[in-house]
C-alpha cells in the first residue's frame, strides 16, 4: 500500500484508488496517515470506506467529527452503520445531530431513524422522528411508511398505528404483517384475524405473527390450529409453539413439537430448555442443555439464563461452577440479564459470597439486580447487608418496586428490626405509591410476630385490604407457639382450617399451643377431631407433616441434623417434604452426597 502512495505522480488519484481497494482497516490507516503527511483532505471517501470494517465504528467516527462535513449521504452512512452494529442509541443521537446542522435527511435516513427507535422502544423519539418525516417528505414512500407502522406496533400503540395504515398510498405483505403483529402484541387478537383473513398476500411472517399473538394470549388451541394450517414454517414458528405450550404448562406437547423441528437452531434449543425450566422440571432442562452443547449449536444470552435458572432450582453449586465455566469458555458477554440470573443461582445454592461477587462487578445494575441481591441478603440472614443495598440503591435513583420491598421488609423481619420495618413499610405505601400485597403483610405480620407484638401483627391482618391467605395466618400462629398466646392461636388456627384443610401442622402446632398452657382437655380435643378428619393419611405421613411444623416453629435455624430427620420422606414417598429437605441440606452440607438420598423415591 505504501509502495502504491509513493510511486504515484498523480497524488490525488493514487489515494482515491488505495482507499477503493484498501482489504483491511491497517491499510486505510496508511492512508490516512499518508493523507496527514502530504495533506491531501478526502476524508469523505476514507470515512466511507472505513464504515465497511464496523469493528473499527470508533475510529471512522473520529475522522467524522473532524471533517464537519455536510455530505449527505456520509451522514445517512454513518447512522446506518450504527444501526447495523445494534448501537442504536448512538444513532438516533447522530440523526438528531444531523437534523441540528441542517442536513436534509433521505429515506434510507429515516428508515435508519426510526428503526432504532422502535428498537430502543423510546416512544418520544419516534414521535420526534415521524414528524420530521413530515417536515422532510412531502410523499415518504412505502419504505419509510412501513418502517413507521412497524414502529408504532413495536410501541403498541395500535390507534396510530392503524391510521398510519389506513392513509397509506401503498400496501405491501410487509405492512399488512407490520398491522397484524400490532394488533398480536397488545392482544387484540380478534382485529388481528380479521385483518389477516383480508390479507391479500400472506407470508410464512404474516402467519408467525397470528401463531405467535395467540400464544401469547394463552389461546394455544387457536396458536396451533393455525400453526397446523401453515404453507410453511420457519425456525420463529416453532419456537412460538413451543414457548406457547410452555407458559401455559403443556410441557408434553412442547416437547413432541420440538423433536418434530426438522433443523434445530438456538432458538428452538432455548425455548425447550427455557418451558423445562418454567414449569419446574430443572433436571430434564439440564439435560436438554447437554444434548444442545453435544449438537455444536453455541448457546445465547436466553439460553444461559433459563440453563442458570434450572441451577438455581437445583440448588447444586458444583453445577453452578460448571455453568460458569461454560460462560467463559464460550465468551458470552455476561450482560446484566445474565447477571441477575447468576446472582440469584450463588443464593440459592447457598453461595452469598460468589452472589455479591457478581453483583460488586457490574457496571450496570438496574432494579433487578438489587432486588435479587437483596432478596438473597436476607433469605441467607443478613438483614443488616440487605438494607445497606436497598440505601445504595435509593443514592443511585434507583426506583424499588413489590418484589423489592418483599426482600427489605424480609431482612428487617430476620434482623429483628422493627422499626426500620415499619418505616420502610408506610414508605412503600406512601412515597413509592406501591399498594400492598399478600407477601409484603405476610412479612411484616411475621415481623411484628417474631418481635413478640403479637397484638399489633394481629391488627395489621384486621386492617389488610386483600383477604390474608395462609402464609399470613401461619406467620401469627408459629409465633403464638413461642410466645404462649392461646386467644390469637385459636384465631389464626380457625382461619388456617378454613384455608388449609388438609394441613396437618396447624393442627399440631395449636395442640402444642395448648399444651404448652397446660389446657391438655382442649389439646386432646382437637387432636380427636383432627384423627377424625385424616383417617385416610398413613400414620407415617401424619408424622412427618409433624415434624415439619415442628421445624418451621424452631426460634433458632435448622442444622443438617434436624433436615436430616425428615429422611423418612424416602419411606413414605412424601417427595414434597423431600424436595424441601433436600434444598436446605444441599445449602448446608454442599459435599454431602448422602442428601441425594432424598431424591431416591419409588412411588408405587
Amino acid at each position: 500500500m505504501s509502495i502504491l502512495l509513493q510511486s504515484s505522480k498523480f497524488q490525488d488519484s493514487a489515494i482515491d484508488f488505495a482507499i477503493k481497494v484498501a482489504k483491511n482497516i491497517q491499510h486505510l490507516k496508511q492512508v490516512h496517515a499518508h493523507m496527514t503527511k502530504v495533506g491531501v483532505d478526502q476524508q469523505e471517501s476514507l470515512v466511507a470506506r472505513l464504515l465497511h470494517f464496523l469493528p473499527q465504528l470508533n475510529y471512522a467516527r473520529q475522522l467524522f467529527d473532524e471533517m464537519q462535513t455536510t455530505d449527505q449521504f456520509l451522514w445517512t452512512a454513518m447512522i446506518r452503520a450504527y444501526t447495523q452494529k445494534t448501537l442504536y442509541a448512538e444513532a438516533f443521537l447522530l440523526f438528531r445531530s444531523m437534523h441540528r446542522s441542517n442536513v436534509p435527511p433521505n429515506q434510507f435516513t429515516f428508515s435508519s431513524a426510526i428503526h432504532s427507535c422502535a428498537h430502543l422502544h423510546s416512544v418520544r423519539e419516534g414521535r420526534e422522528a415521524h414528524s420530521l418525516v413530515i417536515k422532510w417528505c412531502s410523499s415518504p414512500g412505502a419504505f419509510v411508511e412501513t418502517a413507521l407502522l412497524n414502529m408504532y406496533s413495536r410501541f403498541c400503540v395500535v390507534d396510530d398505528a392503524r391510521r398510519l395504515f389506513d392513509e397509506m398510498s401503498q400496501r405491501d405483505v410487509v405492512s399488512w404483517t407490520a398491522m397484524v403483529d400490532g394488533y398480536a402484541r397488545v392482544g387484540l387478537m380478534d382485529d388481528a384475524h380479521k385483518l389477516f383473513d383480508e390479507m391479500p398476500e400472506k407470508n410464512v411472517v404474516s402467519w408467525t405473527a397470528m401463531v405467535g399473538g395467540y400464544a401469547d394470549a394463552g389461546k394455544v388451541d387457536c396458536a396451533r390450529q393455525l400453526f397446523d394450517k401453515m404453507p410453511e414454517r420457519n425456525a420463529v414458528s416453532w419456537t412460538k409453539m413451543i414457548t406457547g405450550y410452555g407458559k401455559c404448562g403443556d410441557v408434553r406437547l412442547a416437547r413432541e413439537l420440538f423433536d418434530r423441528v426438522p433443523l434445530h437452531d438456538v432458538a428452538t434449543w432455548s425455548a425447550m430448555i427455557s418451558c423445562y425450566t418454567q414449569n419446574g422440571l430443572a433436571k430434564e432442562a439440564m439435560e436438554l442443555f447437554e444434548m444442545m452443547k453435544r449438537s455444536s449449536i453455541k448457546p445465547n444470552e436466553i439460553t444461559m439464563v433459563s440453563v442458570i435458572s434450572a441451577a438455581a432450582q437445583l440448588g447444586d453449586a458444583k453445577l453452578a461452577n460448571r455453568i460458569l465455566d461454560y460462560i467463559e469458555s464460550w465468551r458470552l458477554q455476561t450482560t446484566v440479564f445474565m447477571a441477575n440470573a447468576l446472582i440469584h443461582m450463588h443464593a440459592k445454592c447457598g453461595d452469598i459470597e460468589n452472589a455479591h461477587k457478581v453483583f460488586n462487578r457490574m457496571t450496570d445494575r438496574d432494579v433487578i439486580t438489587y432486588t435479587a441481591m437483596i432478596n438473597a441478603l436476607a433469605d441467607h440472614g443478613r438483614g443488616q447487608d440487605a438494607l445497606d443495598i436497598f440505601s445504595k440503591m435509593q443514592r443511585r435513583g434507583i426506583k424499588p418496586n413489590a418484589v423489592t420491598f418483599i426482600g427489605v421488609l424480609n431482612a428487617c423481619s430476620h434482623a429483628g428490626l422493627v422499626d426500620e420495618g415499619r418505616k420502610y413499610f408506610e414508605y412503600m405505601k406512601s412515597e413509592c405509591q406501591i399498594a400492598p400485597m399478600t407477601e409484603h403483610y405476610a412479612c411484616i405480620v411475621d415481623l411484628f410476630s417474631r418481635a413478640g407484638l403479637l397484638d399489633e401483627a394481629y391488627q395489621v391482618i384486621l386492617g389488610m385490604t386483600a383477604k390474608p391467605d395462609a402464609a399470613v395466618w401461619g406467620a401469627l400462629l408459629s409465633a403464638c407457639r413461642v410466645y404462649s398466646n392461646t386467644q390469637l392461636a385459636e384465631i389464626a388456627a380457625k382461619r388456617l382450617f378454613e384455608l388449609e384443610p388438609e394441613n396437618t401442622g396447624n393442627y399440631v402446632l395449636l395442640s402444642s399451643i395448648y399444651a404448652s398452657t397446660d389446657k391438655w382437655g382442649e389439646a386432646a380435643k382437637l387432636r380427636k377431631e383432627m384423627e377424625e378428619k385424616l383417617m385416610r393419611k398413613s400414620p407415617g405421613c401424619r408424622l412427618l407433616d409433624w415434624a415439619y411444623q415442628v421445624i418451621l416453629g424452631m426460634t433458632a435455624k435448622p442444622d443438617a441434623a434436624v433436615w436430616g430427620a425428615l429422611s423418612a420422606c424416602r419411606v413414605y414417598a412424601n417427595t414434597q417434604l423431600a424436595e424441601i429437605a433436600a434444598k436446605r441440606l444441599f445449602v448446608l452440607e454442599p459435599e454431602n452426597t448422602g442428601t441425594l438420598c432424598f431424591c431416591q423415591i419409588n412411588i408405587y
